[in-house]
């Protein structure tokens, strides 16, 4: 009661409170992705269970980059992915996001770096759906046994398919991802959203 009235409670969905709740449970599934929001170099690990996710960027340029056909397990089945690993890597205007489906509907996760500014990563390791980009390699080697590859991910399975390259650059970067992991994650002037419906980086 207010002011000697009852307070009347508007129907439908309170967005502030949801958001809020959807925050907290998009972090915890993202692991420490609420820490790599300053300019700290931190570990991360961000991993949507059982759905992909989205980043983006104008450039990457990577050293000492391998890559080789594997398998990661989601909740409810194995995934063939794309394991890349790039010792270390500099990205510049990031944007990451994750839409996930709740009974309310579509909610996005959005993390981006400040207008400009650049991202370091070292032992950079991404489970790749698919990639998109103009690729530049340098000192590549194709075809090598996965097995054989200096590089920072998990030790590849023998026999499978593997690349090696000295340098890598990427423009126009975009990765559909199920997982991405790092020994430090180091982000200037970043920003982290949630809001509802589907809004993934383009």
């Amino acid at each position: 009661m207010v002011g000697g009235r009852h307070r009347t409670e508007r129907p439908g969905t309170d967005w502030r409170r949801f958001a809020l709740a959807g925050t907290v449970g998009l972090v915890l599934a993202g692991g420490t992705v609420a820490a790599t929001t300053a300019t700290a170099a931190v570990p991360v690990y961000f991993a949507v269970s059982g759905s992909t996710f989205t980043v983006t960027a104008d450039t990457l340029r990577g050293r000492n980059a391998v890559q080789y056909a594997s398998v990661t397990s989601g909740t409810d089945k194995k995934h063939p992915v794309a394991v890349a690993s790039i010792a270390d890597a500099t990205l510049t205007n990031l944007c990451q996001s994750s839409v996930t489906r709740t009974p309310l509907g579509a909610v996005t996760l959005t993390i981006r770096t400040g207008e400009n500014r650049s991202v370091h990563a070292r032992d950079l390791v991404i489970d790749l759906q698919r990639l998109d980009g103009d690729l530049r390699f340098k000192e590549v080697r194709m075809g090598q046994d996965a097995s054989t590859l200096t590089g920072a991910g998990p030790r590849a399975r023998p026999g499978a398919y593997g690349q090696q390259a000295r340098r890598l650059d990427i423009d126009d970067v975009k990765v559909r991802a199920w997982s991405v992991a790092a020994a430090t994650f180091e982000l200037a002037d970043a920003s982290m959203s949630i809001r509802p419906g589907a809004h993934p980086c383009a």
